[in-house]
């Protein structure tokens, strides 16, 4: 009895924990797309704190792995950080995400939207 008491509550502060890091800052989970043309696109793939950008010209794709965090600025927006593998710098760009016509979406910079790619 004392076993089985132990385990649930080894899973109740699990849970916790999981939930409070969680908490902490925003993730985005999934795969986003920007159509330019046919040929020519550019995909952020997310898990979590990490993200895969594809860039496709003309049929030819090149990715670069990074990692993202999304947090407040002074002012109380959002914004997000990528830190691309093989650059020395962090870009930081201004970050919404919403929903248009049933289809999810994020801008990134306040000008390049990424809809959301049902798999």
């Amino acid at each position: 009895m004392k076993k089985i008491i132990s385990t649930v509550l080894v899973c109740v502060l699990l849970l916790g924990c999981v939930l409070t890091l969680a908490s902490c800052g925003k993730m985005l989970m999934g795969t986003y797309e920007m159509k330019i043309t046919e040929g020519n696109k550019t995909t952020l793939e997310f898990t979590p704190f990490k993200v895969t950008r594809t860039v496709t010209v003309l049929g030819e794709s090149k990715s670069t792995e990074g990692k993202y965090k999304i947090a407040e600025n002074d002012e109380g927006k959002l914004e997000i950080t990528f830190t691309w593998e093989g650059e020395e710098e962090p870009e930081t760009v201004s970050f919404s995400q919403g929903e248009e016509d049933g289809v999810k979406y994020i801008e990134l910079g306040g000008v390049l939207k990424f809809k959301k790619v049902k798999k």
